[in-house]
């Protein structure tokens, strides 16, 4: 068992200040056609399975209200489709449609070739450092977000 030294406060703010520039950089580069917070809704749903609202405000990190008005859109668009939640008549889960799925993949493969222009002229070295660090925080991710 490998026991690791307890990061730097500096290391984590810095991890975090960075991916967030980062993926604010990555969607202006990607001309997906809409906001990032829209294709982020999507994907959380699509990971996550069945939502209900406030799942998806508390994991998004915004107001039930513009969750609402977010998820409103989405359905609208025809991305995501309400439910009745069996375990709760008051309730409704929220699920990504087919063509919810099939615009994520296509917002993704934009996102490819967004952060790909960025990213082809960096050595090999460098590259692979970064597929490393994207695993890492892939893990962190998976281990911590439920």
């Amino acid at each position: 068992m490998t026991i690791s030294a307890s990061p730097s406060p500096e290391l984590a703010q810095n991890l975090a200040l960075v991916c967030s520039q980062f993926s604010r950089l990555a969607a202006r580069r990607s001309e997906v056609g809409v906001g990032t917070v829209s294709w982020r809704v999507v994907a959380t749903i699509q990971r996550h399975g069945p939502l209900r609202l406030s799942e998806i405000a508390d994991r998004e990190r915004v107001y039930r209200p513009t969750a609402t008005a977010v998820i409103k859109r989405l359905e609208q668009e025809g991305h995501v489709r309400r439910e009745a939640d069996p375990s709760d008549f008051r309730s409704s889960l929220i699920s990504v449609t087919e063509q919810g799925s099939a615009q994520l993949d296509a917002w993704r493969e934009q996102l490819a070739v967004g952060v790909g222009s960025l990213l082809a002229p960096l050595s090999t070295e460098d590259l692979a450092l970064l597929d490393q660090a994207a695993e890492i925080l892939s893990r962190l991710v998976d281990t911590h977000d439920g």
